[in-house]
């Protein structure tokens, strides 16, 4: 789950874990990736992308406040073998 901040979405809840081995949290979605591209125009994304330097299967899934303004995205994916 990704919270907008400013111009950016800030991962607080994830299953995506660091090459440490502890999750993610804090990290941002790319902004110069498939899945802001389709966020940023209010759509949904599935597909295959980059997370971290790691092929994953995802899907996102836009957050709306009660005015329809986007306040976060939901995110499912695993990790491809």
């Amino acid at each position: 789950m990704f919270v907008k901040n400013g111009d950016e979405f800030v991962r607080v809840a994830t299953n995506v874990k660091k090459d440490d081995g502890s999750r993610a949290i804090g990290t941002v979605l790319d902004p110069k990736g498939k899945a802001i591209a389709a966020i940023a125009k209010g759509e949904s994304f599935y597909g295959d992308v980059d997370i971290l330097g790691k092929p994953y299967t995802t899907g996102y899934e836009p957050i709306r406040d009660a005015r329809n303004n986007i306040i976060g995205v939901y995110y499912v994916g695993y990790l491809k073998d």
